[in-house]
């Protein structure tokens, strides 16, 4: 049987996000962490889904995922993967280790909570761009 987390990454990385929330129970909880403006705590299928459009939308549709390993034993999974992206709006590009830990419930994906390799690259990079030096 397909782990609810190869399931949901590979329908992602067929940009397919119906199918992917078909991986999530309906009352799924995703914790984001960090003090960029996409932390937080994400609660719904509906909402889970929403982070993960928003954040293709900024990154003009570059996000790319790199699954390495999936962990499964039925009640808890563990995904490994490495993600990279570009912003218009940033001179760098990011590429971020990230070890996505979930709790499985009927063989889907009830609570998930990302760690990232280096979680103050991860703020800059999908944080608010800071403001520009005016010259005078």
């Amino acid at each position: 049987m397909t782990s609810p987390l190869t399931a949901w990454y590979d329908a992602l990385a067929a940009g397919d996000l119906v199918t992917a929330a078909q991986n999530l129970t309906e009352d799924s909880v995703l914790h984001v962490p960090g003090r960029s403006s996409n932390t937080g705590t994400y609660t719904g299928r509906d909402a889970v889904v929403g982070f993960v459009a928003h954040a293709a939308e900024v990154t003009g549709g570059t996000l790319d995922l790199t699954v390495h390993r999936v962990l499964d034993d039925g009640e808890w999974g563990v995904a490994l993967c490495t993600y990279t992206a570009t912003r218009p709006d940033r001179a760098h590009p990011l590429e971020n280790n990230l070890a996505h830990v979930a709790r499985l419930r009927d063989g889907r994906i009830a609570e998930s909570w990302l760690h990232s390799r280096d979680q103050y690259a991860v703020d800059e990079f999908w944080g608010e761009q800071a403001p520009q030096e005016v010259a005078s």
